[in-house]
């Protein structure tokens, strides 16, 4: 058993460093997979939602999003029924390569 999720873990590892820098973080993953997750859900995010699903303080996630916002893969929005709320999405080429590493997650899964 422990071979075999060995095995499976660096499936996943070489997954993400197909598409992810070397450099990034492991709250950086998290924060991501929670916005990928609002994403396929249809449900946009927002970062108290990370937070409270995470456990990571609200200052850490803010830092990742503001990062991620900068590098033009994440895009933030206004709720249109709360406009003080600020829903997290994909840009537009993010959801484009997302599609490529949801089909290399398929295939080991």
């Amino acid at each position: 058993q422990e071979r075999r999720a060995v095995a499976h873990a660096a499936k996943c590892y070489a997954v993400l460093a197909k598409y992810l820098p070397g450099t990034t973080t492991l709250a950086e993953l998290i924060v991501l997979a929670e916005v990928a997750k609002g994403v396929y859900s249809a449900k946009p995010i927002t970062v108290s939602d990370i937070v409270r699903e995470t456990g990571i303080s609200r200052w850490a996630v803010g830092r990742v999003i503001v990062r991620y916002i900068d590098k033009g893969a994440l895009v933030e929005t206004t709720d249109p029924r709360d406009s003080r709320r600020k829903l997290l999405g994909w840009a537009p080429e993010t959801f484009g390569d997302s599609l490529k590493w949801v089909k290399d997650w398929s295939k080991i899964m």
